[in-house]
């Protein structure tokens, strides 16, 4: 860790380790605490009172942790105010820390910790809490140590880690899955890849887990048995596990997308996309909702590597985008069955993203091509509203929003910041120049930008 107005210090020894209590002590609607004492779980409540401690926290200008991939619910949004918009090595920066090995994974940032998974040279898996005020290195634990073949852009360390502010819960791409506690200590942990088959997708393995309701979803889509898969976060166990084996054209039934939480009219759904469909599913028992086919593409490599967007009342699907050839389609929110041409509120076609997830906020849907075309769309409508060329190409992290801000990251970590609208504004452009597949974090009058080098927290 390099503090960006200190000198390099000690990093202080942990000096006690505690343990989780198991879900069977606890009871199925609360979750242990870090002394063992059950509380009761918030996201086990309802949708209108998740929406009420929404607006109430924003209003109050209480920050809302960023507690996954893409924050809460999966959703790319922030509900922070005074975020960064400019920034650079020497301009705002908090603070650099160097983590072990490299990976693609994002950090998540909750009760005063930034968590992050990593590969080193040696194939060990890492994950590593840091201190969110200065970088600090709490505590570094090694999950497992296997050599599992990997695509040249990114390796083992590609899923986001998930956290509850206290423990963390990890997956990589090697199948090991795992939950630690506050002190680091491994609570208990699963090889996917031994129980149900090693993953079998072209380029590796990419999603990232959803924690949510005391569950952790994870979603395993590839050239053999699929599947959505939840487990008890406190104990690993199997909660239930849906087949997902649609029966996709070859590489079409590889999916690098990750699942996201849609709330809507006192309902959640479990979104995920891939095997040239989008399925909604209850959290309670897995159970298809509801089916969004037809995400063909006139190629070969119809694999599905953006995930699925919601917001304001609409859930958005990208097919593959690979040679621009792809397009984006908008559903509403709260449908059931099989849903076909007249369920969809948009198809768009020319700006459809491959690989950046897209975002709604504010009205609007946000999505850049991996040749750095950024497209603004009407959530409703899907009229575009404008489309501006950000970067040259390597364009492969999502975008996330917030403040009134959208974030747009090239694969060399320049991010360039513009003003959320139907209109073009640019507020900034900051150049990183080191090669990153991340998507930063926007939370609390900071971004964090994990690159392939470090991890850097700038601030305003």
């Amino acid at each position: 860790m390099v503090p960006a107005t200190e000198p390099r210090g000690p990093v202080a020894p942990w000096r006690r380790k505690r343990s989780i209590r198991l879900r069977e002590k606890t009871g199925p609607d609360r979750v242990p605490d870090h002394r063992g004492k059950p509380i009761p779980n918030p996201m086990r409540s309802s949708s209108l009172f998740h929406a009420a401690v929404l607006v109430l926290s924003v209003a109050a200008g209480v920050r809302a942790d960023w507690v996954g991939w893409r924050g809460t619910d999966g959703l790319g949004v922030s509900t922070d105010r005074d975020l960064p918009v400019h920034w650079s090595r020497t301009n705002g920066l908090a603070w650099t820390a160097v983590p072990p090995g490299s990976g693609a994974s994002s950090p998540v940032v909750a009760g005063g910790r930034v968590w992050l998974t990593s590969q080193t040279p040696d194939t060990a898996l890492h994950v590593v809490a840091y201190s969110e005020k200065d970088g600090s290195v709490i505590w570094d634990k090694t999950v497992a140590k296997r050599r599992v073949r990997s695509h040249q852009l990114h390796n083992m360390a590609t899923p986001t880690p998930a956290t509850d502010g206290r423990n963390s819960w990890v997956l990589f791409g090697t199948g090991d899955v795992a939950c630690l506690d506050e002190g680091g200590k491994v609570v208990w942990h699963r090889d996917l890849a031994a129980e149900y088959g090693a993953y079998n997708a072209n380029h590796g393995y990419g999603s990232s887990p959803l924690l949510s309701g005391g569950r952790l979803y994870i979603a395993w889509m590839h050239q053999g048995p699929s599947f959505l898969l939840a487990l008890d976060a406190a104990t690993g166990k199997n909660v239930w596990k849906q087949d997902r084996t649609l029966g996709a054209r070859e590489e079409g039934n590889d999916s690098y997308s990750s699942p996201l939480v849609v709330r809507d009219s006192g309902r959640t759904d479990i979104v995920v996309s891939g095997a040239e469909a989008m399925t909604g599913h209850d959290p309670a028992t897995g159970a298809v909702l509801w089916t969004l086919g037809g995400l063909q593409v006139p190629h070969p490599y119809g694999r599905t590597i953006s995930g699925p967007a919601a917001g304001d009342g609409r859930i958005v699907a990208v097919a593959s985008g690979f040679q621009n050839r792809g397009f984006a389609v908008a559903v509403p929110s709260g449908k059931t069955g099989k849903l076909g041409e007249d369920d969809r509120s948009w198809t768009l076609n020319r700006y459809s993203p491959d690989c950046p997830t897209p975002v709604v906020y504010q009205g609007r849907v946000y999505l850049i091509r991996d040749d750095g075309n950024a497209s603004c769309v009407d959530a409703a409508s899907g009229k575009v509203r404008w489309q501006e060329r950000l970067f040259s190409a390597d364009v492969k992290v999502s975008p996330v929003a917030g403040d009134g801000k959208v974030y747009f990251t090239s694969g060399r970590a320049n991010c360039v910041v513009m003003r959320a609208g139907d209109q073009p504004e640019i507020l900034a452009r900051n150049d990183l120049d080191e090669t990153t597949l991340s998507t930063p974090t926007p939370l609390a009058g900071r971004v964090y930008v994990r690159t392939e080098k470090a991890l850097y927290s700038f601030r305003n």
